[in-house]
């Protein structure tokens, strides 16, 4: 039996003046949410980074598993239905009722390499627990007009 890599990831998050201050491995970011929810708007929101993340994670996977070319043309735009009624604590339902991946990619070709890695993508994806934790989720391929 091998052992798995293993690797600790840490990121410190604190209240700043406007938002909440993230740092990781030396980067910085600011998180805050909409007017409407308290927040004044300096950053994307902390759902809006679970799908930055979520897409990111799709577009590393998808060249870990040798599909760089289609990689390197590919778009893709994850979005998703929140159930904010849940996050305040007014409902039991599943966090996100729907999540979506788009991905758009130039050919055909492209387009049919990507629709075989997607079963590899869903099996290796960092954050596919939050696509699996969704009440209903998609993930479409097409091919750029």
């Amino acid at each position: 039996m091998t052992t798995a890599r293993r690797e600790q990831l840490v990121v410190h998050a604190r209240h700043a003046t406007r938002g909440v201050h993230i740092a990781a491995r030396g980067h910085e970011l600011t998180v805050d949410e909409a007017a409407r929810y308290g927040g004044h708007d300096t950053g994307a929101n902390p759902v809006e980074h679970l799908l930055a993340g979520l897409a990111s994670a799709s577009l590393v996977v998808l060249r870990l598993v040798g599909e760089d070319a289609v990689a390197e043309h590919a778009t893709l735009r994850v979005s998703a239905s929140l159930n904010v009624d849940r996050v305040m604590g007014a409902d039991d339902g599943a966090a996100f009722e729907s999540v979506r991946l788009e991905w758009e990619v130039p050919s055909e070709e492209h387009a049919e390499r990507l629709r075989e890695a997607l079963p590899l993508l869903a099996a290796r994806r960092p954050g596919q627990a939050l696509v699996d934790a969704a009440a209903a989720s998609s993930e479409v391929v097409s091919v750029r007009p």
